[in-house]
């Protein structure tokens, strides 16, 4: 099933550097796929299904950076909705029956969204998974992978920069960050940790806590502005955390 993904993102390669970020983060939330897959419990078929949507989750990326030149959304095109596109268009999920493909399908389209869409349980689980799996690789990638193309950030400018208001009630309220309401670079930083009020399963919770990469840039800058903000927000981040994962250990 993965050999038409990676034959269509080969095609993009030669373009931009930058399509192997894309590709690599496919593999890697793929390999979280199946992680939170197993733990889970599912039988073959499904994790087949889960597996397929991590596969197809960002499909959409190649071609949004081929036209606009940019993975920013907000400047382009919402990258699911062009994936689902470019996935009716093409014959990547022709070995599915009708409805794996509905499902696969609505996962795709809805694994960025603020909200997942009305759906049926079923439904729901798949896309459920992929927006987990999917936060999860991203903290890697917003550590260890170039701001400028994750972020349109660099780092000399969060120094001086602070996070507006809004956005850290949406933190201490322990809301995702509306991406709309962000006005300057350090909010976008911040919309990562928001990351942790829309997750699914503890798993994920564990695999991202242990990792670290969610804090790894916070602790490598000293900001100049707002220091005492960043150690608030990210203290209430963690305290949020364990508190979590400490009530699923209880329950």
């Amino acid at each position: 099933m993965s050999e038409p993904f990676f034959e269509y993102a080969s095609c993009y390669e030669h373009e931009d550097g930058r399509v192997h970020l894309k590709i690599d983060h496919t593999i890697k939330v793929c390999r979280i796929m199946d992680e939170l897959t197993a733990w889970l419990g599912l039988d073959e078929h499904d994790r087949f299904l889960a597996h397929t949507v991590a596969l197809y989750h960002d499909i959409g990326r190649f071609e949004q950076l081929r036209q606009y030149g940019t993975f920013v959304d907000h400047r382009s095109v919402d990258h699911a909705d062009l994936g689902v596109q470019i996935l009716k268009d093409g014959s990547f999920l022709d070995a599915l029956d009708e409805e794996d493909r509905r499902i696969v399908l609505f996962a795709v389209e809805n694994h960025n969204k603020y909200r997942i869409g009305p759906c049926d349980e079923r439904t729901r689980l798949f896309a459920r998974l992929i927006r987990d799996a999917d936060k999860c690789d991203i903290f890697r990638v917003f550590a260890c992978e170039d701001l400028n193309q994750a972020t349109s950030t660099s780092i000399e400018q969060i120094k001086d920069d602070v996070v507006s208001d809004e956005i850290e009630q949406m933190i201490m309220a322990h809301r995702p960050i509306v991406k709309e309401k962000r006005k300057t670079g350090l909010d976008v930083w911040i919309t990562f940790l928001g990351f942790f009020f829309d997750m699914n399963f503890s798993k994920t919770m564990e695999i991202a806590r242990e990792q670290g990469y969610y804090r790894l840039l916070f602790d490598q800058i000293r900001f100049h502005r707002c220091q005492d903000q960043i150690d608030r927000i990210l203290q209430e981040t963690e305290r949020f955390m364990d508190e979590q994962l400490k009530q699923k250990k209880d329950g």
